[in-house]
Parts: structure tokens; C-alpha cells; sequence
């Protein structure tokens, strides 16, 4: 009897583990800077409730995908918090590796077609309808400028 107590109590121990490790989430986060009232460091898990599907295919110059949905969070939703001021023209999107790509303000803020998603624990930029390169993953901030 008391090997099978002991054993229950280690099933438990592990199911509570293995609960408790579903519910854990890493931070993924990105700053927002510039030309914004709001800068600071943003994390996309606080965006679930705002997530959006968009059907979106990768034409790059090395890298081609089919279509297919991406859920994330429209970059707009993001500049909206941040409050982009007036006068700023483009964002800035930096990658971990000095990589950049800007887009026009009046684009991003007019749809969800850009998206923020995430990409084996990395924040990815989506961008339907742009071109692959605009595509950038790994990435540590968004500037408005």
C-alpha cells in the first residue's frame, strides 16, 4: 500500500509540472521607440485578444511559401498604443542581427495586412502583399519616425 501512495503522490507531482508548464509563456518582447508617446518594451502575449488571421504567401528573392494563415497582432494595434504622433511618416522594424526595413506609416496603420506574429519564440514581422525582404523575423524594435 504504501508503494502505491508513493507512486500517486509522483503522478501528481508530475501532472502538476507538466500543468503548470503549459500555462507558463515566454516573454516576447520588442521595444517601440521614437517618434511615439508611449515608448517602451511591448510583449505580443499581452495582444492575444486582438489577434487577427491573415492568409499570406512569402515572394522572396531566395525564399518562396505558399500561402497560408498567420495569426498575430496588426502592427496598427501596436502603433495605436504606442500613440504614433503626427508628422511621423514610417516604422522602423530592427531584427536581432542589425537587420532593418521600413514601412510607410499611412500603409501599416490603414490594415491589418502587417502583422506581428510568433515565429518558435521570436517575434516575426508578416507583411502581405510586400515583398519577402519586408518579411523580418527575429525582431527587437519597432521605430516610428
Amino acid at each position: 500500500m504504501k508503494n502505491k501512495g508513493i507512486v500517486l503522490v509522483f503522478a501528481l507531482l508530475a501532472l502538476s509540472t507538466m500543468t503548470l508548464g503549459c500555462t507558463s509563456q515566454k516573454a516576447l518582447t520588442f521595444d517601440v521607440k521614437g517618434q511615439v508617446d508611449k515608448p517602451g518594451s511591448y510583449d505580443l502575449n499581452s495582444y492575444k485578444d486582438r489577434f487577427v488571421t491573415i492568409n499570406a504567401k512569402l515572394d522572396g528573392k531566395v525564399t518562396h511559401l505558399p500561402a497560408q494563415n498567420y495569426t498575430g497582432v496588426p502592427m496598427r494595434a501596436v502603433l495605436s498604443d504606442a500613440g504614433a504622433k503626427s508628422g511621423a511618416t514610417q516604422v522602423v522594424v530592427s531584427a536581432s542581427d542589425g537587420y532593418t526595413q521600413a514601412f510607410d506609416l499611412s500603409n501599416v496603420t490603414a490594415s491589418d495586412d502587417v502583422i506581428l506574429i510568433n515565429d518558435n519564440d521570436t517575434v516575426r514581422v508578416i507583411a502581405k502583399g510586400y515583398a519577402g525582404g519586408m518579411w523580418v523575423q527575429k525582431v527587437t524594435a519597432l521605430e516610428v519616425t
